[in-house]
Parts: C-alpha cells; sequence; structure tokens
C-alpha cells in the first residue's frame, strides 16, 4: 500500500501478517507494539509468572491427601512432577496463545462490523467463541451510548524522520468522530487496562496527523472489552502530552541496540 502525507511524499509500506514486520520503500521499520514491548518488559515478566504460578497451583490440586484447603499433604509421583515444572515453562505460551486467538476473532469482528457500519460489506456474523461473543456484546453495549460516525478501520500509519530511529509504522484499529470530536480509538480485549497503552495510542494519533498534515492529533481512546462479562471500560484521554515520552522509548530502544565500545 501507498502511504501519502499531506505535503506530497509517498512511501511503499509492506505490511507482514504472519511476522508482524513492515517495510517502507524496502526498509524495515519499528512497529510501534515491538518497541512498547521492548521497554516495559515488566508487565510481560508479571504476566507470565502469574500464569505459571496458577498453572502449579491447579496441578497440585488432585494430589492433596488432607481434604482441607489450609493445611495439605501432597503426594507427587515423579512424572506428576516433570509435567508440572514444564508446564510452568510453557504457561504462559499456551495462555498467550488462546487470548490471542480470542483477540484476533474480536479484532476481525470489529473490523468488519465498522466497515459494514460505514456502509461497506455485509454485517458481519458473531464470532463461535464465547469470550469473544462477550467482548462483541460489550462493544454494542458501548457503541449504543455514542453517536458515531467511523471514518477508517484498520488503517496503516508511517511516522517519517530524518533520524532512522524515529521512523515507526502501526495499525490503528478505528477513526471515528464520536459526539462530534475526532477519537482514534485501540481496542482491548485484555483484562486491564495498562499504562503503556496510552503510549500506543499516542503514537499512532501523531504519526497520522503528521501524514494528514493536522497540527492538533485524534483524541485517544482506549476500549476495553471484557471477556468474562460482557461489559466495557473506556479511557478517553489527550495524546499529546504523552507524545515524547513515546520517542523516549525509540530512543531507549536505540540505545540499547547499540554496542558499547570498550575504551580500556
Amino acid at each position: 500500500m501507498v502511504i501519502k502525507y499531506k505535503d506530497g511524499r509517498e512511501y511503499d509500506l509492506v505490511f507482514d501478517e504472519v511476522d508482524h514486520t513492515y517495510r517502507v520503500d524496502g526498509e524495515k521499520i519499528h512497529s510501534v507494539t515491538k518497541v512498547l514491548d521492548a521497554c516495559f518488559p515488566k508487565y510481560l515478566t508479571d504476566w507470565a509468572v502469574g500464569e505459571g504460578a496458577d498453572f502449579f497451583k491447579a496441578s497440585l490440586e488432585p494430589y492433596r491427601l488432607a481434604p482441607t484447603e489450609e493445611v495439605g499433604t501432597f503426594m507427587l509421583p515423579v512424572k506428576v512432577v516433570e509435567h508440572i515444572y514444564k508446564g510452568i515453562q510453557t504457561a504462559h505460551k499456551m495462555i498467550s496463545g488462546e487470548a490471542a486467538q480470542v483477540g484476533t476473532s474480536v479484532h476481525n469482528w470489529l473490523s468488519e462490523a465498522i466497515t459494514w457500519k460505514m456502509g461497506k460489506g455485509a454485517e458481519p456474523a458473531l464470532p463461535l467463541n464465547e469470550e469473544a461473543k462477550q467482548c462483541t456484546r460489550a462493544f454494542k453495549k458501548w457503541a449504543s451510548t455514542k453517536d458515531i460516525k467511523w471514518i477508517c478501520t484498520e488503517e496503516k500509519v508511517f511516522h517519517s524522520s530524518k533520524k532512522p530511529h524515529y521512523r515507526y509504522c502501526g495499525t490503528i484499529d478505528a477513526l471515528a468522530k464520536i459526539d462530534k470530536v475526532e477519537c482514534l480509538i485501540d481496542f482491548k480485549t485484555s483484562k486491564k487496562i495498562y499504562k503503556p497503552n496510552h503510549l500506543q495510542i499516542a503514537a499512532y494519533a501523531h504519526a497520522m496527523a503528521k501524514q494528514k498534515g493536522k497540527k492538533k492529533p485524534a483524541m485517544g481512546i482506549i476500549l476495553r472489552l471484557d471477556k468474562d462479562t460482557g461489559d466495557f471500560q473506556e479511557k478517553r484521554f489527550n495524546v499529546e502530552p504523552h507524545v515524547d515520552m513515546f520517542f523516549n522509548c525509540l530512543d531507549l530502544k536505540a540505545w540499547n541496540s547499540e554496542r558499547i565500545k570498550n575504551e580500556a
């Protein structure tokens, strides 16, 4: 696809769906999400440890000899110990894979539903997965409370810069006028809204404003769709105070990739 800037510049952007990588004019470009994952690994580490701990606790339960929750003796065969050991190592991967499947299903449905609302294509069928269905219910609840004019969905953005490490790409979930205010929306199916999510939307909104030659970026909205309850959580915020922090993340990533010379 071609990314067009208002000043006439054009860039050829290629997105690899499998590797989730971007190339602009043949050059590999940072993606916003990978930049943030590199700068905020704590959230991923805490989550992975938590999943391993949950797996450990659940795996022990069938081998409890005393029938109380507070006191218990466990008799574990060696094979079970090995199974638990391997399970703790891979629990986060299994959960991550399942969550990713739900997230992909929800995002695909949202994109098709928004496209349909824009007068293109047919109304999409609901996902088969129950967790994904709960997310669609949450989205419908949210949308019913707003005056929405959809502008685009799954739009690619590219931030051009003379500094190579300030070039980045991303895909916005949706852009819309909500109650007459232009908003860039990112849909989340996670258990909570994380602080780096704000930087993600700020980066997208800044890049889109630069492409379109706008002085002020769109308002940011993080819309979390709960997989368990079918409720939504909306976080609306001004992206401008957070743009510089995202560029700090780009600086940090660039510094982290440089080799420091030994002056001895």
